[in-house]
């Protein structure tokens, strides 16, 4: 036991838990981690070619021309904040036509562009996701250069309904006329900007539509540095400005190299971005908090016996909630403790009945230590008036850590085990299962029941 848990910790000493500790309905894929796949731009004529690559849950900007010709990509994998990925954005030339600058911007939204041969040019984002919190206020990491003093632009913005622009093209043609769509929640639209010099149609809003809340700024260069020894890294951190006391049905960022906004003569080529850890920060006095103890077990080991910790409750909509169990610190004796942070399972499901509250979550494949190590963590539990029970499992490499928090003290104590009939397993010293039948000369963890032990296989 005691050499996987050395195992554990030295992982952990590589990088900082890569668990998602932010209150309240989060965006998917805050810190690029995720998978990359490939990023086929969306156009009025149904393109299917792929160009570059782009976050899941994101849209960066790359643009395919006109089938192919002309493609142009802005956005790219690069080294993030404390972990191994972030997204650059970087205006640049086209392809085919270098004094045509492409900008390089990330959305929640589909991207879009549309010119004829160079000219009658226009895009940005069209949708996002669907969202009910009411964040406070948008927070990233970031690094900015820019060209003749150009400044990178954020846009965040929360509504419900819809707005529906008639007659938009939404491709780029050498010659001729391009192919129109209805698009529906363009950025313009919803943020109720002018519209005199965008390209489409008439627009629409439906009876329910309103813009709830939004940031439109542009990055400062005196945003404060974090640290002596930042490697460049600044943070930037916006408020919402409420418009609407409605409950949101979708949200959208946009987070541009630089001036979003201005047109296509007004963004610089060269300009460019790199961005890590999105959150959205919720008021403090928004979340319930619980007292109780904690048990922890891993292997058949207890690891902590009615613990003193609390838990954090933080309500994100109807049906929705975020689970938040703070400070996590495995201990053994005689070991240093390993301090893993705060565990948050976001998009939490409840239900009630007869008065009590049932709590159902999950998180997959989240990253530890900067991706060192890969977990899976499943919540369940129920609240019954200050009566609270979580169950919180984790699985790291096919180990099992068991959390179960109580709002009062187990009085279950001293449980003897048989384990003369338990199966026997075997543990690598990185964690992971091997099968007994197949064990190489070196160090193992042998597991049969709740008894652990080291074997040398010679």
């Amino acid at each position: 036991m005691k050499f996987l848990y050395k195992s554990m910790y030295s992982a952990l000493l590589m990088g900082a838990m890569g668990l998602n500790a932010t209150a309240q309905q989060q965006l998917p894929n805050s810190g690029f981690e995720e998978e990359w796949i490939n990023c086929v731009p969306w156009t009025s004529n149904g393109n299917s070619k792929d160009i570059g690559s782009t976050p899941s849950g994101w849209c960066i900007s790359q643009v395919i021309g006109v089938s192919g010709l002309g493609k142009t990509e802005v956005g790219f994998k690069t080294e993030g904040y404390n972990s191994a990925t972030a997204v650059e954005l970087k205006n640049s030339p086209n392809s085919l036509l270098s004094t045509q600058t492409v900008p390089g911007y990330i959305t929640l939204g589909k991207t879009w562009s549309t010119s004829v041969m160079g000219n009658k040019n226009d895009g940005g984002s069209f949708g996002g996701i669907e969202f009910s919190g009411r964040p406070e206020s948008l927070e990233f990491m970031y690094k900015h250069t820019g060209t003749d003093g150009e400044k990178a632009t954020v846009v965040a913005y929360l509504w419900k309904g819809h707005w529906t622009q008639k007659a938009v093209p939404g491709n780029i043609v050498a010659f001729g006329k391009t192919t129109t769509v209805d698009m529906v929640d363009r950025d313009r639209c919803v943020l109720g900007l002018d519209m005199s010099s965008s390209l489409g149609g008439a627009v629409t809003p439906s009876d329910d539509a309103e813009l709830i809340a939004v940031i439109n700024v542009e990055i400062e260069d005196e945003t404060t540095t974090i640290s002596e020894d930042n490697n460049g890294w600044k943070k930037f951190s916006a408020k919402f400005d409420y418009k609407s006391d409605a409950t949101p049905e979708m949200i959208n960022v946009v987070l541009a190299a630089g001036n979003y906004f201005g047109g296509a003569t007004a963004v610089k080529q060269g300009t460019s971005l790199i961005v890590d850890d999105v959150k959205l920060i919720y008021a403090e006095n928004d979340k319930n908090v619980y007292p109780g103890v904690l048990n922890i077990e891993m292997l058949g080991n207890n690891l902590a016996s009615n613990k003193p910790a609390t838990i954090e409750i933080t309500p994100a909509g109807e049906g929705k909630c975020t689970f938040t169990l703070p400070n996590f610190v495995l201990e053994m004796a005689g070991e240093e403790p390993i301090v893993l942070g705060d565990i948050v399972v976001n998009d939490v499901t409840t239900s009630e009945e007869n008065g009590v509250t049932t709590y159902n979550g999950d998180v997959k494949g989240l990253q530890l230590a900067g991706g060192t190590i890969v977990a899976d963590v499943t919540l369940n539990g129920t609240i019954s008036g200050n009566n609270v029970v979580m169950n919180i499992d984790v699985m790291w490499s096919g180990i099992p850590i068991k959390v179960t928090f109580t709002s009062a003290t187990s009085g279950i104590t001293n449980i003897t085990v048989d384990n003369s009939n338990a199966p026997v397993e075997f543990y690598n010293l990185q964690g992971v299962r091997v099968n007994a039948e197949n064990l190489t000369p070196g160090i193992y963890v042998r597991r049969q029941g709740s008894q652990v032990s080291k074997v040398l296989v010679k």
